[in-house]
């Protein structure tokens, strides 16, 4: 391993703790009559691999409809595991090609499933990656959403607000982390943040859209905690950037 290059790659020697473990409840919410529960990976009372052999199953049946829809995309489930639904990792003295180098960097992600009772009704599945800054650029955040997807005849009651909710939930429980290691450091950093996608439908880029409102909110919110809001994990505002 390298030797740590700044006090911020030192703050990111370590895996950021993850804020939900699999069969893990994240978010629960009352929708069009409905109780929807968003878990980590899967339903507490089943498999992340009977989730996504049904998930996947569902993506089949749903195909004609998605690529029939203005609003929505057909989906393989590629992104779906049935092994790390939850994980976190770091990487120090990464050779990106092309002569970038990022000398350390906290990656965590997570696969979540919405259900309708004992039914998987659609999943989001995401990554969040902490740079410490290379050649002259800021560290930086980035929220990546890899793919959402939603059951036809569950869509428009907000099971993808739910979904992004929980993603903005997650995300900022790492930042949270970050901040403590930080304020330990003694070391505010201004960071670029973003958050993006491949953006094939309209319901995608209103996903993104919605998680981004979540994500400001939540992070206001983290006044109630820390005096003044975040003081060590700063930025100017969060990018929004559909690809």
């Amino acid at each position: 391993m390298l030797e740590a290059s700044s006090p911020l790659t030192e703050s990111l020697i370590d895996p950021l703790a993850l804020a939900a473990t699999a069969g893990e409840a994240v978010l629960e919410c009352a929708l069009g009559g409905r109780r929807y529960v968003v878990y980590c990976g899967h339903h507490e009372n089943s498999s992340s691999h009977a989730a996504v052999r049904l998930l996947r199953m569902k993506l089949r049946d749903a195909r004609d409809d998605d690529d029939a829809s203005h609003e929505a995309s057909p989906l393989s489930g590629q992104s779906l595991s049935a092994g790390d639904t939850a994980w976190s990792s770091v990487t120090q003295g990464e050779d990106c090609g092309d002569d970038e180098f990022v000398a350390g960097c906290a990656r965590f992600g997570y696969q979540l499933v919405a259900y309708s009772g004992r039914s998987p009704v659609g999943y989001c599945t995401f990554v969040v990656r902490v740079e410490d800054g290379s050649d002259g650029q800021a560290p930086s955040i980035e929220i990546e959403v890899l793919e959402i997807w939603v059951v036809p005849r569950h869509r428009g009651v907000g099971v993808g607000a739910s979904l992004a909710e929980a993603v903005a939930q997650l995300a900022v429980a790492g930042l949270v982390e970050l901040e403590i290691r930080l304020s330990r450091a003694g070391l505010p950093t201004l960071f670029s943040f973003a958050i993006g996608a491949d953006i094939h439908s309209s319901s995608g880029a209103h996903f993104l859209r919605t998680a981004t409102s979540f994500l400001r909110e939540k992070i206001d919110d983290q006044s109630v905690i820390f005096a003044g809001g975040l003081q060590h994990v700063l930025f100017d505002d969060i990018e929004l950037e559909l690809r």
